[in-house]
C-alpha cells in the first residue's frame, strides 16, 4: 500500500506547476529580451515590443524584472563567468601572465562571435554606468577574481588588485568604444595585453 506524504495533494502539485511555468515565463522573457539588445541595442530596446511578441502585458514583464537594466546585469554575469571559466582553463596550464591576460581576451573574442558586437559592447560599456554598477571592487568580477590570483601567482612585485583593474577597465573601455574591424581592434587589445602583463616600472 502507498503511504501518503503530507507533504503531497493537489495544492502542492498546483503549486508546482505555477512556479515552473513562472520559471518559465521568466527565462522566456530574458531570452527574448538579449534577442532584442542584440537586434536593436540596448537603448533601442522597447519593453513593449518584447512583451508583445511574447503575448504578454508589460506589467508581466515587470513581475520578473525591474528593468532591462536587470536583464542586462543578469546576462552580464553570466557572461562574465563563462569567461572567466575559459580563461581559468589557460590559467590553469601554468603559462605566463601574458598568456593569461591572452586567455582572457580570446574569451571575450568569442562571446562577441556569439551574442554579436552591438551587444558585446553595451554589456562593456555598462561597466562605466555608475547606475548600472552593483559591484565596484574588481574582486566581486568572476573575471576579476581570477586575474587577481594569476598576478599573485606570476608577478609578487605587483598589486595584484590594481594590476587586474588595470587591465578590465581598459579591456572593457576599448571594447566599449572602438568600433574599428576586430582584427585592428585585436592588435591594440594584444598590446594593452603586453603593457599590463610587464607589470609596474621598477622605481
Amino acid at each position: 500500500m502507498r503511504s501518503t506524504n503530507v507533504s503531497e495533494g493537489p495544492g502542492t502539485a498546483s503549486g508546482g506547476r505555477r512556479a515552473a511555468q513562472r520559471e518559465a515565463t521568466r527565462a522566456r522573457l530574458f531570452e527574448e529580451t538579449v534577442d532584442e539588445f542584440k537586434q536593436r541595442g540596448f537603448a533601442d530596446t522597447e519593453i513593449a515590443v518584447i512583451t508583445n511578441r511574447v503575448g504578454l502585458s508589460r506589467g508581466a514583464f515587470y513581475m520578473h524584472f525591474a528593468g532591462k537594466d536587470e536583464v542586462l546585469s543578469e546576462l552580464l554575469l553570466i557572461e562574465e563567468r563563462r569567461i572567466a571559466a575559459a580563461s581559468r582553463l589557460v590559467c590553469d596550464q601554468g603559462v605566463a601572465l601574458d598568456e593569461v591576460f591572452s586567455g582572457v581576451v580570446d574569451a571575450v573574442l568569442a562571446a562577441e562571435r556569439r551574442l554579436g558586437r552591438r551587444l558585446v559592447r553595451d554589456l562593456c560599456a555598462a561597466q562605466f554606468r555608475p547606475d548600472f554598477v552593483q559591484a565596484h571592487d574588481v574582486g566581486d568580477h568572476p573575471i576579476g577574481l581570477m586575474l587577481i590570483d594569476a598576478v599573485a601567482d606570476r608577478l609578487p612585485k605587483a598589486d595584484p588588485v590594481d594590476l587586474a583593474m588595470t587591465f578590465l577597465t581598459a579591456l572593457f573601455g576599448l571594447l566599449a568604444t572602438d568600433d574599428a574591424p576586430q582584427a585592428a581592434r585585436r592588435r591594440r587589445l594584444d598590446l594593452l595585453v603586453q603593457l599590463v602583463a610587464a607589470g609596474p616600472a621598477e622605481t
